[in-house]
């Protein structure tokens, strides 16, 4: 929520860039054997939590330019609409697996880059905006505004998954 007297747009922008700023600073320090040959307790290394968190950066992006998001995650839309995010996630990281940590570094930080320069055009009455405004497709009892699910997909995700790949690091 943007404090009083904030703007939505730039409550977003803060909370991105502190969000991408604790997680670069993670991952840039990893080796590459860091970043693959340990795993959590769902089989997933550190490369696979950044080219998870690239993949749903590219949904946004989709989003914004009106285009479904699963094809972005290269999902197809039935498993998309029906599955769970473990189903989802579990199929993202299999079609990404045989990308090296520098690809998928890379991947993360120029989707990232294409995000962001999306995002600096939008007023907060943008980002308020329903998600059918930019995806007429989106169900028509979702609530949710742009800025909710961008939050949602770049902040927020990015804040889910640093303790998780910290603690990969942890646990060998």
């Amino acid at each position: 929520m943007a404090e009083r007297g904030s703007s939505v747009k730039a409550q977003l922008l803060a909370e991105i860039d502190k969000a991408w700023a604790d997680l670069n600073t993670f991952f840039a320090g990893l080796s590459e054997a860091q970043m693959t040959t340990l795993h959590d307790g769902q089989g997933w290394t550190v490369k696979d939590h950044l080219t998870h968190i690239a993949a749903w950066e590219e949904s946004v992006i989709f989003f914004l330019h009106g285009r479904p998001r699963h094809e972005a995650l290269g999902i197809e839309e039935p498993l998309f609409a029906k599955a769970s995010f473990d189903e989802i996630n579990a199929v993202i990281q299999r079609l990404r697996k045989d990308l090296s940590p520098s690809q998928a570094a890379c991947q993360l930080q120029t989707t990232h880059a294409r995000l962001m320069s999306l995002l600096q055009p939008l007023s907060d009455a943008d980002l308020n905006q329903p998600l059918r405004h930019y995806l007429p497709s989106s169900p028509a009892d979702d609530r949710r505004r742009a800025v909710d699910l961008i939050r949602d997909n770049t902040s927020g995700h990015f804040s889910e998954h640093l303790p998780w790949m910290r603690a990969i690091g942890q646990s060998d």
